[in-house]
Formats: structure tokens, sequence, C-alpha cells
């Protein structure tokens, strides 16, 4: 076997990740951000207690979006999921904070998008 092809063998192709992807991850990572801050800061002082179930979620569903930005930066499957998983939680603590279920349906809308995108190249996923 000759140089080039162990060494072809050894390193895998690079995989591209397309702008629209980029940009799709780093959406994810600022929408846990943006969520927890939102519900954080309209919520009233009394509900803001660690004893609450709604904060423990939308902690839950903030580190989850980073983690799983993490793990789809570097082709992870189990990142999407985490980032799905992340969003229901999202979206059950926006309907539990206000009691507008069009809430849900805007707290979703952005992982329905990002998900669309990643599925796109989820062949790539490993």
């Amino acid at each position: 076997m000759s140089k080039a092809t162990r060494q072809n063998k050894a390193t895998p192709a690079r995989k591209q990740r397309t702008t629209l992807l980029t940009v799709a991850l780093v959406i994810v990572l600022l929408h846990g951000l943006l969520m927890f801050a939102i519900f954080w800061t309209v919520r009233p002082e009394v509900e803001r207690a660690w004893t609450n179930i709604a904060v423990w979620l939308m902690i839950f569903s903030a580190v989850g979006d980073i983690v799983a930005a993490g793990a789809m930066w570097f082709w992870k499957r189990w990142g999407i999921y985490l980032y799905g998983a992340a969003a229901i939680a999202a979206a059950i603590v926006a309907v539990m904070a206000s009691g507008d279920l069009f809430l849900l349906f805007g707290a979703l809308l952005p992982a329905i998008i990002v998900l669309y995108i990643v599925a796109m190249q989820r062949e790539k996923f490993e």
C-alpha cells in the first residue's frame, strides 16, 4: 500500500459546514440564553424561587441548547435530539409562564426551522 493511500485512510474527508448551518447553530446557542433571560425577567419575583419546576425546566433548556450547539458543531447526532428535547422544555415553560398557547408556537418555531436546516445535512452527523 502506498504512503498516499495510507494517509487517505488515516485522515477522513473533512466535513464542510454550510453558512446556513453555522448560522443555525449560533441561533441554537443564543435561543436558550435569550429564552431564559426573557423568562426570568417577565416572571414575578415570587415565582422565581428555585423550587419552581418552570425555573428548572428553563435552566435545563438553556444548558441543553448550549450543549446541543456544541455537539452539533462537532457533528454528533445526539446533539440534534438534545436540542429537540430542550426546545420542547422551553415551549412547556413558555406556556406555563404565560398560559398562552400562541407562545408554544413561538417557542417551537425557531427549533423547527433549525432542525430542518440540520436535517438537510443529517448524513454528515455521526
